[in-house]
Formats: C-alpha cells, structure tokens, sequence
C-alpha cells in the first residue's frame, strides 16, 4: 500500500461561495476527511485509536491556496504524514487539479488524547510500532508553518451563540466552522476582490452547544493583508487565527 494516498472529488452545486468556487468550509471538511480515511486506511484511524481509548485532536491547520476549483471542475486532494515527534505528528496535504497541478496546499498538527485521562499520548510508544511505517521524512510541508499571531489593537467585530449547526459528532463546534466565523467578517464585495490566499488555525480549547463566542479583529502590523483573529468564549482563548487576502 502507497504510504500517500489521494482522494478524488467534484466541485458539485450548493458546495461553492458567492464566486462560484469550492467554499473554503467545503475545502477544509474535505481535508479533515482525507486525513481521516488515510489514517484509517494505514491502522491509526478513529475506530482504531478509540479502541484503544485514544481520539485524535487538530492543533494546527494552515490552508494556503493559489486559486480555488470552480463549479463542475474535478480536483483531488493528496495527503500523507511526515513525521511525529513524541505528542505530534504533522500531517500535509496537496490539492491538485487532474494534470497534476497544484491549486495550493495544507499542512496540519495532531495530537493523540487519551479519552479517559485527557492527557496527551506519547506517539513513539504506540503498539506495534504505531504508524512509523507510513512517514514519509523526505515530503516536508509544501508550505510554511503558522506565524504567530500578534494582537495589538483587537477589537470584537462578531458575537456568536454556538448552536445544533455548529457541532460536530463529539459534540464540540466544528474545526471548521470557525474558519467559517473568521470569514464572515469580510464582505462579499471585499472577497469578490480580494480572494483569500491563505487561512491559519490555532486551536487551543473546544467550545460547546449555548457557549457565546466573541470574535477579535486586528491588522497584522507587518503585513496589511494578513487580518489577525481571536475567538474567546469569556476570557478564554478557543481559537487564534490568521486569513491573508
């Protein structure tokens, strides 16, 4: 079995944005579910781990794409695991059209949480050697890691009481729903203009069904394309990010 694996799909109506391309929510499902069905394919899936008492948390999501597939247009999404380093593993991902091109990438973080402790588990003490087998060392991420994210003068621009939709099938508001949230505080006609180039994702703590959650906003000081995001539940931090235009 190839230690990659590359998942093919169509750009279907009622999965695009405004501008008719795969809505970047619809993108960042996908990636999670080819992340999903590789490790499940290679022994280290969710049915496997929960076996074992073990679930596998996203830390770190970086989506940085050149263009987007449009309506009707077929795209693919390869991914594969290079590495894990004692209570993570990164994960990457290449989302290419039929010849083979890029449309851009993703890089992800990992951790594997012990269901009933809720502590971390050690990655190079897994049984039977764990997914070692499956790294490919020489395929580093295609692209750069998360920046920091760095917020000077932030101010609430959307308040968000998490309901039925947002959850996921732990009970916890989707992964990718708050990519979702950072987005709606552009406006269609900024985005008509100005695509998103690249989207980074720093989840800290999971927020649940009647949690309001408060979105920050501020202006990277380096760079004024890169629009800097917190979303807090209270005083806590669930989420930090980062949408570059």
């Amino acid at each position: 079995m190839e230690k990659s694996s590359t998942y093919n799909y169509n750009v279907e109506p009622f999965t695009e944005d405004i501008c008719g391309n795969l809505a970047w929510g619809n993108l960042g499902n996908l990636i999670l579910r080819c992340a999903s069905l590789h490790a499940g394919e290679h022994g280290f899936g969710y049915p496997q781990m929960i076996k074992l008492h073990h679930a596998w948390v996203l830390s770190r999501l970086v989506i940085e794409m050149e263009s987007l597939p449009k309506t009707g247009e077929d795209f693919g999404i390869e991914t594969w695991v290079d590495r894990l380093y004692r209570q993570f593993t990164d994960r990457h991902f290449s989302i290419t059209r039929p010849d083979g091109t890029p449309y851009g990438h993703a890089t992800s973080i990992w951790a594997l949480i012990d269901t009933e402790t809720r502590q971390p588990a050690d990655l190079e003490q897994l049984p039977n050697g764990g997914f070692a087998n499956v790294l490919i060392p020489e395929r580093p991420s295609p692209i750069t890691p998360m920046g920091r994210i760095r917020m000077k003068n932030a101010e609430l621009v959307l308040t968000h009481k998490a309901a039925y939709s947002d959850l996921d099938i732990n009970g916890h508001v989707n992964s990718i729903r708050y990519i979702e949230l950072l987005l709606d505080y552009f406006s269609a006609e900024l985005l008509r203009e100005h695509p998103v180039h690249r989207i980074e994702m720093a989840y800290c703590l999971e927020s649940y069904c009647g949690d309001t959650l408060e979105v920050y906003h501020d202006i990277d000081s380096k760079n004024a394309n890169r629009h800097l995001f917190e979303i807090k539940c209270g005083e806590k931090v669930i989420v930090k990010g980062s949408v570059q235009l």
